[in-house]
Parts: structure tokens; sequence; C-alpha cells
């Protein structure tokens, strides 16, 4: 079995096993294995399609403009408003806790992926997409944080806002900020594939398996939150520091559904794309 098959099971397992545990070392830390699993899938992938000096230079744009952001937005309040991160999550550079700059590309990673087959860009040789794939890259990562931010922030506590928000504890800042964020981690990373990178379609690409586990990734979190809603009973309860009172099961509903009407229509129409005949003449 290839190596990244076996990793996209584990993290499969993962994502299964941590949304219906209620305690002990899955419920409070499967979430961080799930990403850290993500980050070896996306280093290994990422090889094969642009090389180890493609890759590294996508993770350490990655790392550098997320902790910038986030370190800016802890300090002022822009761009995503006024929070901060707990011990939750280990070591920090500055305010950041190190773990989340791997979990911005790991995800950034996929959703730069899963934006090719959408617009049918899978080189580097179109002005035009210097800019378009970016953008739609960067509304496919978005749609993830808009699944897991209020479980992460208002139920987990990994990070707290401090004057809560209309979505479950987190505002509505905290998105239009992560576009900003995200945007700049892929614009800059698709201005390196235009100018740095020879115009090469690897092998990698043109097989239906590199999209199907590209998808499988990217529904991980989704299948998470579905199976904590159907886990968690109705009067536990939650408090952001707004002092707003939530339902933990309401969150986990929520995130799910949203995940199932964006994260995962994503998924079929990519797969539709690269199953589609006509389509894979693009390559």
């Amino acid at each position: 079995m290839p190596i990244t098959w076996l990793l996209v099971i584990l993290i499969l397992i993962s994502a299964i096993i941590t949304g219906i545990s209620t305690k002990g070392i899955m419920a409070s830390s499967g979430a961080a294995l799930l990403t850290l699993l993500s980050v070896v899938f996306a280093l290994l992938q990422g090889t094969r399609r642009y090389g180890w000096r493609g890759i590294l230079i996508f993770l350490v744009v990655a790392f550098v403009f997320g902790n910038f952001y986030e370190n800016l937005s802890i300090a002022t309040g822009f761009p995503f408003g006024n929070y901060y991160y707990t011990s939750a999550l280990g070591p920090k550079l500055i305010y950041t806790p190190l773990f989340i700059n791997i979990a911005y590309f790991q995800m950034a990673f996929i959703a730069w992926n899963l934006s090719g087959p959408l617009i049918e860009h899978y080189s580097n040789n179109n002005n035009r997409m210097l800019f378009i794939q970016p953008l739609v890259a960067s509304f496919i990562m978005v749609m993830w944080d808009v699944v897991i931010d209020p479980w992460s922030s208002t139920v987990s506590h990994a990070w707290r806002w401090k004057d809560g928000g209309a979505y479950f504890g987190v505002p509505f800042s905290n998105y239009l900020g992560w576009f900003l964020c995200v945007f700049s981690i892929l614009f800059t990373f698709s201005v390196y594939t235009k100018y740095f990178q020879k115009d090469v379609i690897p092998k990698i690409i043109k097989k239906r398996n590199y999209w199907i586990q590209m998808v499988l990734v990217y529904y991980s979190w989704v299948t998470l939150l579905l199976l904590k809603a159907l886990n968690t009973p109705f009067h536990q309860r939650t408090t952001d520091l707004a002092g707003q009172s939530w339902h933990v099961q309401q969150i986990y509903q929520v995130g799910g559904l949203v995940g199932l009407y964006s994260v995962v229509p994503i998924g079929l129409l990519v797969l539709i794309k690269v199953f589609n005949r006509h389509s894979l003449k693009k390559f």
C-alpha cells in the first residue's frame, strides 16, 4: 500500500475516533494528531508535485504569514479580532503556538490542490490564474475554518475570543481576517510557481488517486464534527468570554451541517472534474 494511502486511512481513523470519543487522549488530542498526519501527507504529496524545494517554500510562506497575522491580531485586534491562545497547543513564537503555523500549511496545501480542478488549471503558464487560483483556494480554506473554529475556541478553548461573537462565540471579523491571511499565503506561492518553477505537469496529478486522497483529507474534519454532533448530550453547555452560553451539541451540529453543504460539494465537484474524460485532457 502506498504510504499516502496509509496516511489517509490513519487520518480518517483519527477523525472517527476523535469524533466518537468523549474522554481520554483522543478526545483531548485527536485533532492535533489528525493535523500532524495531514502535515506529513501534505509534505509527501507536495514533494511529488513541486519537489522538496517547492513544498518547503510553501511551508515557510505559510509559517511566516500565519505567524505574522496571528501575532498582529493578538497585539492589535487586526485582522481577526481580539483573542489569545491558551497553553493547549504548546510552545509559542511570540503569542502564537508553533502548531498553528503548521496547521495553516497542511490545509492551505489541500485547498490549493482542490482549487485546480475547479478552474481546470494545473500548470503555471496562465497569467490570469496567478490571481484566480489563490482566490478560489482561499474560499476553500476558509470553509474549513467556518467548520472548526467554534469547536476549537468556544468548546475546546485552544484559543479564546475576548469579546465573543455571533457565530457560537466567534466574531465575523475572524473570517475576513482568515481570508486575508490565507490569500496572502496562496498568492505568494502562486507567484513562486509562476516565476520560479518550471512549467512541468508532474505525473502524480494525472492519477485519480491523488485527487481522491486530497478530497478525503479535506472531508476528515467534517466527519469528525458530524460524529461529535451525534455523540454529545444536548444538556452540555459552554460559555464564551462575553458571557454567552451555548449548547455544545448545537455547535457540533452547525459545524457539521456547514461542512456537509460547503466542504462536501467542493470535494464532489473536484472528483467529478477529474473523473471526466474531457477534463483529463487539460493535463
